[in-house]
């Protein structure tokens, strides 16, 4: 991210295979739908958001399935996370769960990440209830969006303007902190520089 703006952020989106990560990736950057993606392929998309002040530079960054030192990599790399499963397939929300569990190791409990149910049009199919998607969201702190990348394009861009709110929060919350972080030094330094003043001012004063 940029010291001083907000104007870039790195995106990951995590996941299981079938799970939609491309599917949901290329239906916010163009708002079209397509479904047949191969599972194995990792893609990095750069996408330019139009602000009234400033531009914002998005990397997005599609994975693939990973080893657990590439998915480690990825984690660290990013700094906001699109974690999506399938309601229609349990290993899936098993593989979010164990997701879950490396990004709060790697990066704290206060992540920018947003939950995605992903499929909820496939109702007769459903095998993760709304429950079970509700208690890991609690467990991440973070939004949860039911929604299906195939039938529109609202669920996902509002899924995306929620990220890049928690995106910016998060910018600005740890910008504060190095700047408050900053002043403590030159304020130590300018209370020495008084002290010093004030002890060559008596060493003259006793002189007379």
């Amino acid at each position: 991210m940029s010291q001083k703006k907000f104007n870039n952020a790195k995106i990951v989106v995590l996941g299981g295979p079938g799970v939609g990560k491309t599917a949901f990736t290329v239906r916010y950057i163009t708002k079209r739908y397509i479904g047949d993606y191969d599972r194995n392929k990792e893609m990095m998309y750069t996408y330019k958001i139009s602000a009234p002040k400033e531009d914002i530079q998005l990397e997005i960054l599609d994975t693939a399935q990973n080893s657990q030192e590439v998915c480690n990599k990825h984690i660290k790399w990013g700094d906001g996370f699109v974690f999506i499963y399938s309601v229609t397939d349990v290993d899936s929300f098993r593989e979010a769960c164990r997701l879950k569990d490396i990004i709060l190791k790697l990066k704290g409990s206060e992540t920018p990440i947003v939950l995605i149910a992903n499929k909820c049009d496939m109702l007769s199919a459903r095998c993760v209830t709304e429950d079970d998607g509700a208690s890991l969201a609690a467990q991440l702190d973070c939004p949860k969006f039911d929604l299906s990348v195939a039938e529109g394009y609202q669920g996902v861009s509002e899924a995306m303007e929620e990220l890049l709110i928690q995106l910016k929060r998060n910018f600005v919350k740890n910008l504060t902190a190095s700047a408050q972080s900053g002043e403590k030094p030159r304020s130590k330094l300018f209370n020495m520089r008084k002290v010093l003043k004030k002890r060559i001012g008596r060493s003259h004063s006793d002189t007379f």
